[in-house]
């Protein structure tokens, strides 16, 4: 009787992590809205827009590189810094699209929000 309680605990484990990740995400996307909703202008509007994106980016070439802490700290963060090859958010863009992390399609629609953004400066 033992054995028969244990595959039942599992799917319940499971149940509640799915709802606790489904949580989490409705949460970043309250924050993501909230942000987005805080402007009173268009320009305002593709700032945020573009800060998220910038977020966003940031994570995913993140994952991209080893997850040690020796390896981020001396090797991957200089990269991104403001003066490191990876300080531009158009770099980082190409090097995720170019290691397929995402498609043509967010490539270029990233890169049409950008150039809104600068037309709008």
């Amino acid at each position: 009787m033992h054995n028969l309680a244990r595959p039942t605990s599992r799917p319940l484990r499971l149940l509640s992590d799915m709802q606790a990740m489904m949580e989490e995400t409705q949460a970043f996307e309250n924050r993501v809205l909230e942000r987005l909703n805080a402007g009173k202008t268009v320009r305002s509007f593709l700032i945020a827009t573009v800060e998220l994106l910038t977020e966003a980016v940031n994570i995913l070439v993140l994952q991209v590189f080893r997850k040690d802490d020796y390896a981020v700290k001396y090797a991957v963060e200089p990269l991104l810094e403001g003066s490191g090859p990876l300080g531009d958010l158009s770099v980082r863009l190409k090097l995720i699209y170019g290691l397929g992390v995402i498609s043509r399609a967010e490539y270029e629609d990233a890169e049409l929000l950008m150039a809104l953004r600068e037309e709008l400066n």
